[in-house]
């Protein structure tokens, strides 16, 4: 059964038909609706006993070389963790939809459009629900930023989580930060340069990969001086943590350099012209006398502005979520978005809760879940939430998710540890 709605499902969506089925896609709705439009696959779910409320949700950046596909299948590694936050929103009485999106890479403008557009699909589909709330992880928290500024009075409220909500130009120029003096530390390890990346693989086994890393292993000191510069501050306490956090930026520069200049026109928004690097010292003026040096251009900056830097303008609830010490999105975001609020004078309707944990967006979907009832507490009762450090409370509302998390960060030790001992240099990637 499920084999044949599969291939109906396939058919339609080539033919660019929205796709009804029962539910089979989810255990936990009793009605649900797969399909496609303008581009995107979308899916919506409904349970059998729903509270009213529907909640969107905005996936992450996804390699522009990947398939589009829904985000309870793509990427495959976040995937699952989607899948349990959906099933955890359906179980509480929460009807939920989320899109592919049209497009990969950094789509904010396309994800927010795509996500924004849920709204009307599900009232044809499904009826107008009690209360909209917005949601997303990492990009798909700026795509939240964005639609919680651009339509407030189509939601209730808005959840960010670990998104680089200080505004794009501030992760390019961190992502570039990284790259440059990568470069500068392990020169000619990576092709190219920061703003010309020659298209290459980017995968665990990849061999750009595995030269980084073989990098790192047989010089950890120059990887130490390069996590110490003020200007990226890479968060680690072991050695598997400091590899994962030169890693994964660099990953965002060899996988999204050309996806950007491609919106831009070919214009490059990063540039380090003006920065004087810190950190090292007595080292500082040999680093920044022999750093790669490039200068921004204004069709990549205003497009970074554009999609997207928030402007502050709340006038819903925004409550934010995001681990201290994560290495893709930087923690120092939650500063600068704060700054922005404040100067826009909006700051009674954010607020910012953080996790003491390393990882990017290492939050599990029970608190997440435990975060977005505060949402709604605030939007609906107006007991807005306090700002600050959650990890214990978190963990005391939910301590089989503090263990869960605890564990999966031991795996990934024990992993990397075997990874080195065997003499392999691929470690995971987003």
């Amino acid at each position: 059964m499920k084999r044949t709605l599969g291939l109906c499902f396939l058919t339609l969506t080539l033919l660019g038909i929205p796709a009804v089925t029962a539910a089979n896609h989810s255990p936990n709705a009793a009605d649900e609706q797969l399909g496609v439009s303008n581009g995107a696959q979308y899916a919506m779910f409904v349970p059998a006993a729903w509270n009213g409320r529907l909640v969107l949700w905005a996936h992450g950046f996804v390699d522009p070389a990947a398939p589009i596909a829904l985000p309870d299948a793509q990427p495959p590694d976040v995937a699952p963790w989607l899948v349990e936050l959906r099933e955890s929103l359906l179980a509480a009485g929460y009807a939920v939809a989320y899109s592919s999106y049209a497009e990969n890479g950094w789509a904010v403008k396309d994800g927010a459009e795509r996500t924004h557009e849920l709204q009307g699909l599900f009232r044809s589909r499904f009826g107008i629900p009690t209360h909209v709330y917005v949601g997303g992880r990492s990009l798909g928290a700026l795509i939240t930023a964005f639609l919680a500024e651009t339509h407030p009075a189509e939601y209730q409220g808005a959840l960010a989580l670990c998104g680089p909500l200080g505004g794009g130009r501030l992760e390019t120029d961190y992502i570039g930060n990284v790259r440059v003096l990568f470069d500068f530390f392990f020169p000619g390890v990576i092709p190219g340069d920061v703003v010309h990346v020659p298209p290459m693989e980017y995968s665990p086994s990849a061999p750009v990969v595995k030269a980084i890393v073989a990098a790192i292993l047989a010089e950890p000191h120059k990887a130490v001086q390069l996590a110490s510069v003020d200007q990226i501050e890479l968060p680690y306490r072991t050695l598997t943590e400091l590899v994962l956090s030169i890693v994964r930026p660099l990953g965002y520069n060899i996988r999204g350099t050309n996806d950007i200049l491609a919106r831009t026109g070919g214009q490059s928004p990063y540039g380090n012209v003006g920065t004087w690097y810190t950190g090292l010292l007595l080292y500082d003026p040999t680093v920044n006398a022999g750093v790669g040096r490039f200068v921004a251009q204004p069709g990549g900056l205003q497009y970074l502005d554009d999609y997207y830097r928030p402007h502050g303008t709340l006038s819903i609830p925004l409550l934010t979520l995001h681990t201290t010490m994560d290495p893709d999105v930087p923690f120092f975001h939650e500063a600068a978005l704060a700054k922005i609020v404040a100067a826009a004078r909006t700051s009674k309707w954010l607020a910012q809760q953080s996790v003491q944990r390393y990882g990017h967006c290492n939050v599990t979907p029970a608190e997440v879940m435990l975060t977005l009832g505060r949402l709604v507490n605030w939007a609906e009762h107006g007991a807005k939430p306090a700002s600050g450090d959650v990890t214990a409370q978190l963990a005391l509302e939910s301590p089989e998710s503090a263990v869960s998390t605890a564990a999966a960060m031991v795996n990934t030790e024990f992993g990397f540890t075997k990874v080195i001992l065997s003499g392999a240099t691929g470690v995971p990637l987003p």
